[in-house]
């Protein structure tokens, strides 16, 4: 450029980040399960971020271990979500469970036998048998066909004809495994008399400070121990109103037993951000294991994928879904107002006919803070039941619905972060006054706090979130209860809302009258 120019007036224009809010903070999910000597990962450490592509799992934590089958379970169902482990191993002196069952031949005919270990869909071995050959020889074959499959919970043998299945696992999840010998060819002169549990599976890892490692965020932790919930409970606890933080999240764990076990075990819980599934423990001739034959802790995996990839930005979720509702069919903050009952789990088996909970029980395990996953009305498909917390009354023991519901939890943890994240955001660097703010300078008041939260307020009741209720009624309301109080003298607000969430519609109560005319 030439000297001596001259340029005036002159303009200086700065360039600055056009206004907006925070979103909420992406999905992260931790799974917590027993690897096997063969898999690489250290027990006790973080896995962070396994990739979906490439099973990493399988040599992280060896093809057969519980926490593998979390991980396949998960990312079988959402692949998009990271999702983080903590591997443990056998405990010292654990014990494996052995579950037996004696085949009685010889074969007089062609035909098959058909045997599941630890899931009908995944596990589910179809067995040929030639005429003459004998029981040893059937039984042989059924141990060879379970062993070729390298991600099966269980390890096989075979003595005379006596198959055990020993639990790759030690401890007592495995306990919650199903086993069922069916589909014998009639009229072969091959039979199974029972199968049996030989021996119980006990002896956890100890699991006190199991989540020590886990210092970020997870909005939910899938953990496979349903008998030892007290670890669980008190991390998320402590997690639950952190200061200056969003720390929140659920626990999801899966547990099988009688009817009237359950109701004790979940009576004796109170936690609003645990979720647990229930199952009937089934004793057939044929079979032990869970109504629902797959194993607990893939259940759970299940369940902690669908809520994720609900609640992710723009997945597609139209699988998930009864509702044909357009914006629905893509993941949000927005999601977590949207029931999750009628929720379709096809990664799941049916429950045959004659097993899982009566219509008579399952309103007493929802009530006492049981979780449902059954099957529709034709009895074609899984799906989820109301879900709910274990949270049932108020630190002094009164009835209190505010959190019994996971639909209520996450709308309201999910209307907390956007304020959160957002006061964060447009007050990170402002002076406090009680008198008038000054054009130009960045202050605040308690007019103006007042002001950006109705305008939070209004984000959420629109369309991208439908967590609070929207209408002139309803913000005339939160106006009304929103308050702001300055201490100068300590830079501090204090915040006093009441917000109205949107909740989901349970009941329809309608009264007909037979009319004979319709003369007025």
């Amino acid at each position: 450029m030439s000297g001596s120019v001259v340029s005036l007036p002159s303009v200086t224009i700065i360039l600055q980040n056009a206004d907006g809010e925070v979103s909420n903070t992406p999905q992260r999910v931790l799974l917590v399960g027993q690897k096997v000597a063969a898999g690489s990962a250290a027990a006790g450490v973080l896995v962070q971020n396994i990739e979906n592509s490439g099973a990493p799992e399988n040599a992280l934590f060896g093809p057969s271990s519980m926490l593998a089958a979390m991980v396949r379970a998960f990312k079988k169902v959402n692949p998009v979500v990271r999702v983080d482990a903590i591997p443990l191993s056998d405990a010292g002196g654990a014990v494996a469970r052995v579950v037996t069952f004696t085949v009685v031949g010889p074969a007089t005919a062609a035909g098959s036998i058909t045997v599941v270990a630890g899931s009908e869909l995944l596990h589910k071995f179809e067995v040929a048998f030639a005429s003459g050959d004998t029981a040893t020889v059937i039984a042989g074959n059924i141990t060879a066909a379970i062993n070729a499959d390298t991600k099966c919970p269980f390890t096989a043998s075979n003595i005379a004809g006596a198959v055990s299945l020993t639990a790759d696992n030690g401890g007592t999840v495995a306990n919650s495994l199903g086993v069922e010998v069916k589909e014998i060819t009639s009229d072969a002169g091959v039979s199974v008399a029972s199968v049996t549990q030989g021996t119980a599976g006990a002896t956890d890892p100890t699991l006190t400070t199991v989540l020590d490692v886990a210092v970020e965020r997870y909005q939910a932790i899938v953990w496979p121990y349903a008998s030892s919930l007290t670890a669980l409970a008190t991390f998320l606890a402590a997690r639950f109103n952190p200061t200056n933080a969003i720390m929140d999240g659920i626990g999801i764990a899966t547990r099988q037993d009688t009817f009237s076990n359950l109701i004790s075990a979940l009576d004796a819980l109170n936690d609003k951000d645990l979720v647990l599934f229930v199952d009937e423990q089934t004793t057939e001739t044929l079979y032990l294991g869970p109504a629902q034959n797959e194993a607990s802790y893939a259940k759970s995996s299940i369940f902690a994928a669908v809520r994720a990839l609900r609640l992710t930005e723009d997945a597609s979720i139209s699988h998930l879904l009864t509702s044909t509702a357009s914006l629905d069919q893509f993941g949000g903050a927005a999601l977590a107002s949207l029931p999750y009952f009628n929720t379709p789990l096809a990664d799941l088996p049916i429950i045959p006919a004659g097993r899982g909970w009566t219509q008579s029980e399952i309103p007493s395990l929802v009530t006492s803070g049981g979780s449902i996953m059954g099957v529709n009305p034709g009895g074609t498909g899984a799906l989820v039941g109301e879900v709910v917390t274990t949270y049932k009354t108020d630190p002094a023991s009164n009835p209190d619905a505010t959190f019994k519901y996971l639909n209520f939890l996450d709308t309201s943890s999910g209307a907390r972060e956007y304020f959160h994240n957002n006061l964060k955001n447009r007050f990170a660097q402002s002076r406090l006054t009680e008198g008038a703010v000054t054009r130009g300078r960045d202050m605040a008041n308690p007019t103006t706090i007042k002001a950006y939260l109705e305008k939070l307020y209004l984000d959420l009741a629109g369309a991208d979130f439908v967590l609070v209720q929207d209408g002139e009624e309803a913000i005339r309301f939160f106006k009304r209860n929103c308050s702001a109080t300055v201490d100068l003298e300590n830079g501090r607000v204090v915040v006093d809302m009441l917000v109205p969430i949107v909740t989901q519609l349970r009941t329809i109560v309608a009264t007909m009258k037979i009319a004979f005319s319709v003369e007025s």
